[in-house]
C-alpha cells in the first residue's frame, strides 16, 4: 500500500542558530554566523529596536571614524548591508573565521559586557581590501521583551596603527 520515500536533501543548509537565552549564546551564534556566512543569523545577533526599544550602535576605531564618514550614521540596516555585501563577494569555497582571545565578561541580570581581542579572516573576492582584520572589540549585550539577548552596541579598537581593523572591512563593504 504505502511505501516510504527516499529522504530529500534540503536545498538550503539548516540553521544552527540557537535561541539566545544567555549572552554566551549570542557570542556562539555570532561566530557561527561568520563561519557559515549566514546573513540571517548574523543579523539576528544584532539588537532589534522593535523588541528592545534600543537601537544598535557601532563605534569604529578612532582612525576609521575620521577616515570613513559612513560611520556617522551606522545602524542595523548598514550592518546588515555590509555583511550581505561581504558574503556575496566571497566564493562558497573560501573560508571565513572569527577568533576571539583574551575574552573577559561582566554579566548582570540585564546586560553583559564582553571585551576581547579578535582576528577576523574573510577570504572575499574584492581586490585591494584586506582579508584579515585584528583589534579589540567590546560588545554590550542586552535582552529584549522576548527575553532574548543580542548585541546592543559594538566598539572597535585599533591596537597597532599598522593593523587593519574590522571597521575598515565594514567601511569597504558598506556600499
Amino acid at each position: 500500500m504505502f511505501e516510504t520515500r527516499d529522504v530529500e536533501i534540503p536545498n538550503t543548509p539548516r540553521s544552527n542558530f540557537i535561541p539566545p537565552t544567555t549572552p554566551d549564546i549570542v557570542i556562539t551564534n555570532f561566530t557561527s554566523a561568520i563561519f557559515q556566512r549566514d546573513i540571517n543569523n548574523y543579523t539576528n545577533c544584532i539588537s532589534d529596536s522593535n523588541f528592545s526599544g534600543a537601537r544598535f550602535s557601532y563605534f569604529p576605531d578612532v582612525i576609521s571614524q575620521g577616515t570613513y564618514p559612513i560611520f556617522a550614521s551606522w545602524d542595523k540596516n548598514k550592518e546588515n548591508s555590509y555583511f550581505t555585501n561581504l558574503v556575496t563577494q566571497t566564493s562558497e569555497a573560501s573560508t571565513s573565521n572569527l577568533f576571539l582571545s583574551n575574552v573577559s565578561s561582566n554579566i548582570t541580570s540585564d546586560s553583559a559586557v564582553y571585551d576581547s581581542d579578535y582576528l577576523l579572516i574573510f577570504n572575499h573576492n574584492r581586490a585591494n581590501v584586506a582579508r584579515q582584520a585584528k583589534g579589540k572589540l567590546r560588545f554590550v549585550i542586552t535582552h529584549d521583551s522576548r527575553n532574548l539577548w543580542s548585541i546592543k552596541s559594538w566598539t572597535d579598537f585599533r591596537v597597532n596603527d599598522s593593523d587593519t581593523t574590522w571597521s575598515v572591512i565594514k567601511a569597504n563593504f558598506s556600499n
